[in-house]
């Protein structure tokens, strides 16, 4: 429930907004007297006169086109909800002191930046918006002079890079320290598990081990009470939750030990938490269909294709992973692999394999799952074999995890066969990996690495932007960190806005400040990855373009919900996606409750 004290600051941040309610008698009063109070607002923006900053009258526009969308009755009606009729009712109870709207104190935080933001006082570059001794020093000199000065700044600013990696303690696998404590971590493992250095490097012998059970992984590293009723939970519900030897080895047993908890993503990636487990057994209860939220089903030509682009396809050769992340997309159609049923059959694949011969206009395929390296050498050189006999097949995409799960995958034999299939420039093997966190970084993997490109084979990263990998400058170090190892940062999503992925989401609003503030300090080469939304059925929607995206209204619990327009609206009509965002406000307090400063963010608001 929302506070008194939140709903005065909202209501003292623009005593206009409220007399304009207050003296509104109806809401369509209201409605009338906002939309002629944010237009006048726009032209005195765009008055010659206007003192604002050029910047702040930029972020004065967008705030008004924000407002009118959110209050116009065709958003209403769509999202079946009205912000405007809450406002109202908060300005006339602030008089009467009587029972206040059901709001919460998110609600209220959004609504007063969105207040402040239309008369140029957002507070980003001044209180005022009137800029005039927070203008850069190097503004006023010119040629070598400026130079000299705006390098100083620039300075400022890398060195604030380098101060948030070193006070929040970002560190990767490569580092001394924990490549020793690995090791040491490594030998008790095969302790435990009666294993020898050679079985320590046989990929086989690492799937065939995995964890399950919540006491041996206890035996390994220190699990809270939390922890291990979640993996005990799941294994009792059948559950997946799996973590192979070598993945446990980079989680630290003692994640207390020196003071931060580096492996808080690593644990969050394969440890099932208590919305996920309890989501995930009223999922079992609901047709197969409706698990499908991405509805790859409405994109499957034939079993175990799908095709959302014209020129690039998707085969699924195998069913499982070595290790389930808990947000997978697609674990509503994952199968066992103890079962048999992981594995398509050869007839199966053989209609598949068919398919794409039929359409000589697809150049590119994916072959994805599951993940496709958990299958046998023999069954990949197949499989790349099928595809390389396709003259219209130019380009062949792997996407594994297992150079994060389990290196050791890229063995002689595997490497020989991508080197065998990598025939540039008649066709060409790439590999999408999923490193999701500095810390997943190893020494195995570097070295993995170093032997994939030597082959000419380039590697692109996919990571998905989740609260254990998005505080300030926590994915620039991921980037910089996979390029020096020569992985290529490819794609930045937006989580799957899936029930039982929530306590992982993050707001819109951080994903594109991450982008614009702190991925734009970084050279080029190294920020080439893009933020994207991934509409359901329809694929993805680059959220640095507005216009394919807008905010359509403002939930009583702080929610932002957005409308998205597919790639496809030059093209064809198809239906636009409404998705309902994480709370800004609520996500700042997790933040808080992690060590961050809130204030560190605190242009978040601004970003739409």
């Amino acid at each position: 429930m929302a506070t008194h004290e939140k709903i005065s600051e909202l209501l003292d941040a623009n005593p206009d907004i409220l007399r304009l309610l207050v003296d509104s008698e109806t809401l369509s009063d209201a409605r009338s007297r906002m939309f002629g109070y944010l237009n006048e607002c726009e032209d005195k923006v765009r008055r010659a006169d206007c003192l604002l900053h050029p910047l702040e009258k930029k972020n004065t526009r967008d705030c008004i086109t924000v407002f009118k969308s959110i209050i116009s009755e065709s958003n209403e009606h769509k999202t079946k909800h009205s912000c405007l009729d809450t406002l109202w009712k908060l300005a006339a109870e602030h008089w009467r002191r009587q029972e206040w709207p059901e709001v919460t104190d998110a609600f209220l935080v959004e609504m007063k930046h969105l207040f402040k933001g239309v008369i140029g006082l957002s507070g980003i570059y001044s209180k005022s918006g009137i800029c005039k001794r927070e203008v850069p020093a190097f503004m006023q000199l010119e040629g070598r002079e400026a130079a000299v000065v705006r390098s100083e700044l620039l300075n400022v600013k890398a060195d604030q890079y380098a101060g948030f990696i070193h006070k929040n303690g970002y560190r990767t696998g490569l580092d001394d320290e924990v490549v020793r404590r690995r090791q040491e971590h490594r030998q008790r493992i095969l302790q435990a598990l009666g294993a020898t250095e050679q079985d320590w490097t046989n990929y086989r012998w690492q799937f065939k081990h995995r964890f399950r059970d919540a006491d041996k992984i206890g035996e390994i590293i220190e699990l809270s009470a939390e922890e291990k009723a979640c993996i005990d939970a799941a294994m009792a519900q059948g559950i997946p939750c799996e973590i192979t030897p070598f993945y446990l080895s980079l989680m630290d047993p003692d994640p207390k030990a020196d003071g931060h908890r580096h492996d808080r993503s690593l644990r969050a990636q394969v440890i099932p938490n208590r919305i996920y487990l309890d989501k995930m057994l009223e999922a079992r209860l609901l047709p197969k269909e409706e698990l499908d939220f991405m509805h790859e089903m409405d994109t499957s030509p034939t079993d175990f294709v799908t095709r959302r682009y014209s020129q690039i396809a998707i085969v699924k050769p195998y069913l499982w992973c070595p290790q389930i992340c808990i947000y997978c997309q697609r674990n509503w159609e994952l199968a066992e692999d103890s079962c048999g049923k992981a594995d398509p059959g050869i007839h199966n694949l053989a209609e598949a394999y068919e398919w794409f011969r039929a359409n000589p206009g697809i150049s590119e395929v994916l072959i994805t799952g599951g993940d496709p390296l958990a299958v046998s050498n023999d069954k990949i050189a197949s499989i790349l074999q099928t595809f390389a006999e396709m003259k219209h097949i130019k380009r062949i995409r792997i996407g594994t995890r297992t150079l994060v799960t389990a290196p050791m995958r890229f063995d002689e034999e595997l490497l020989a066969i991508l080197r065998t299939y990598h025939r540039p420039p008649e066709q060409t093997i790439t590999l999408v990996t999923h490193v999701q966190h500095p810390y997943e970084i190893s020494q195995e993997m570097a070295d993995a690495m170093r032997n994939i490109k030597s082959l000419g084979i380039d590697v692109y990263n996919q990571q998905v932007f989740t609260m254990q990998n998005c505080r300030k400058f926590e994915t620039c170090f991921l980037r910089e960190s996979l390029k020096g190892i020569g992985i290529s940062p490819y794609y930045l999503f937006n989580l799957k806005g899936k029930e039982e992925t929530a306590d992982f989401k993050v707001p819109v609003a951080r994903l594109l400040q991450e982008q614009k503030e702190e991925a734009r300090l970084m050279p080029g080469l190294v920020r080439t990855d893009k933020p994207v939304f991934n509409v359901p059925t329809l694929g993805k929607n680059e959220l640095n373009a507005w216009q394919d995206h807008e905010i359509i209204m403002i939930l009583n619990d702080g929610s932002r919900i957005y409308e998205f327009y597919p790639w496809e609206k030059y093209m064809a009509p198809v239906n636009t996606y409404v998705y309902k965002d994480t709370p800004i406000y609520d996500f700042l307090r997790r933040l808080e409750a992690l060590g961050e400063n809130p204030d560190d963010y605190k242009t978040i608001w601004y970003y739409f």
